[in-house]
């Protein structure tokens, strides 16, 4: 926790009523032959009650239109736009037709790590203090690197941006502040809200894990908005005159208004077993006391290509983290999603949702 940051309790609210956790909001505009990719990468995520609402923006290339036509897949629903309205502009219909607490904004080129709305979800459970959660960002396609984003901070947030477009955030505060910018339709919407959530004292994390993935293709929106930056920061400015006009200021006061809130009961919401992925043959569950080059000693121990939930209780560099994710898509760096207190009950948490039965236990 900050130095400073204040520290509170508040009882856990109970998510009733049969709707769904997370709403995964997909725009698509003329990018159907990825679309499948998308929905499958929300499908397979270890966290499985949510809904995925596929935003046809106004699409007119051929093979997207037949796609669309005819395409089903479980727990999607496709909302038709009649004119191509925007990224943001999507993002909003979607979010308006949502039922979830939690809004995941995904675009249909991209994709998602197993682990992504668990983490993101558990994180903002455990600390309400929290309200929007987002990931490191590894590129693919025609282009290979890693968007390593510094931790969130105000300060450095309304010069340059943080987070990735799919992080995760409380539909709630989305509402509070208006939704998303829709005159952005050029790019940088996502930099726009992030900013506004910040300026209204709404608080971010980042994950130190490359669990979001970008495509990369050709000449794509994101380079062209990069080519217009300084036109469209302008109207990031104008946008939130009260957080520009005076910075120093408007970041003391934000980060006055941050403050941890914790649940005696933070699982309270996670606990049914059925909105977890059910997977056959996961036998054993890994704790690791291991720092980063015992881990990879031990990986090289450990019976290839078997299911299992690697837990490691100290944060891992990225070599030991990436030689991980090869070897099981269930890693849980505890450090990087959850304070340091409630590490042993999400161990308990863990083992009850994936009926674990076998434990192997690393120290050093």
């Amino acid at each position: 926790m900050k130095q400073g940051m204040v520290l509170k309790i508040q009882k856990a609210v109970p998510w009733g009523g049969g709707q769904p956790f997370v709403s995964v909001i997909i725009p698509c505009y003329n990018h159907g032959q990825y679309l499948r990719d998308a929905v499958q990468s929300v499908l397979d995520q270890t966290w499985q009650n949510f809904e995925i609402i596929v935003v046809n923006d106004g699409s007119n290339a051929d093979e997207t239109v037949e796609i669309l036509k005819d395409f089903h897949m479980p727990k999607t629903r496709i909302l038709h736009l009649s004119a191509n309205m925007g990224l943001p502009a999507a993002r909003n219909a979607g979010i308006q037709q949502a039922k979830g607490k939690y809004i995941c904004c995904l675009d249909a080129d991209d994709k998602l790590q197993p682990t992504y709305l668990e983490k993101t979800i558990v994180a903002m459970e455990v600390n309400a203090g929290l309200s929007f959660v987002g990931a490191w960002t590894q590129v693919f396609g025609n282009e290979s690197r890693v968007w390593y984003t510094p931790q969130f901070d105000p300060g450095q947030l309304i010069y340059h941006n943080q987070f990735s477009p799919p992080t995760v955030f409380k539909r709630t505060a989305w509402a509070q502040i208006g939704g998303f910018f829709e005159e952005m339709r050029e790019g940088f919407e996502d930099w726009e809200f992030w900013v506004r959530l910040t300026g209204n004292g709404y608080r971010g994390y980042r994950i130190s894990e490359k669990i979001f993935f970008y495509r990369r293709v050709g000449h794509s929106f994101a380079l062209r908005a990069a080519e217009k930056k300084d036109i469209l920061f302008e109207k990031i400015k104008q946008n939130n005159p009260t957080v520009y006009t005076n910075p120093g200021d408007a970041v003391e006061k934000i980060e006055k208004s941050y403050c941890d809130i914790y649940s005696p009961a933070p699982f309270v919401n996670l606990k049914d077993q059925r909105n977890y992925l059910q997977v056959d043959g996961l036998p054993r569950m890994v704790v690791s006391d291991l720092d980063s080059e015992s881990t990879i000693a031990s990986l090289r121990h450990q019976q290839p290509h078997t299911p299992m939930l690697w837990v490691a209780k100290h944060a891992l560099d990225e070599n030991a983290t990436d030689l991980l994710y090869q070897a099981t898509p269930y890693v849980y760096i505890l450090p990087n999603f959850l304070p340091w207190y409630v590490h042993d009950e999400f161990i308990r948490h863990l083992m009850k949702i994936w009926n674990i039965k076998t434990i192997q236990k690393l120290k050093k």
